[in-house]
């Protein structure tokens, strides 16, 4: 299980540098962005605090320990896209 929580926020490092690079090449519209960040910030985030529980608690469950990562991850996730997506969109011109 720990090493399918380091592949997940390898995954999310990944994900975050793809994201940087297409913004910065102007790829993605600021939504799109949004959505990119969010998902990648808690990729990363709630697959470390899983890893910490699991390594913490050995006793614990594996579903157990999942379900509470993801019930946690998706308010996250979502109140991040909706702060993100109302910022005003950068003008390079």
């Amino acid at each position: 299980m720990l090493t399918l929580l380091m592949l997940a926020g390898g995954m999310g490092i990944a994900s975050a540098t793809a994201t940087l690079w297409m913004q910065g090449r102007q790829m993605v519209h600021q939504r799109m962005f949004a959505a990119l960040v969010s998902a990648t910030v808690t990729l990363i985030l709630f697959s470390l605090a899983a890893w910490a529980t699991a390594t913490v608690m050995t006793g614990a469950p594996v579903p157990l320990i999942w379900l509470a990562a993801g019930m946690l991850a998706l308010p996250f996730a979502q109140r991040l896209y909706r702060e993100l997506r109302s910022w005003p969109a950068i003008d390079n011109t």
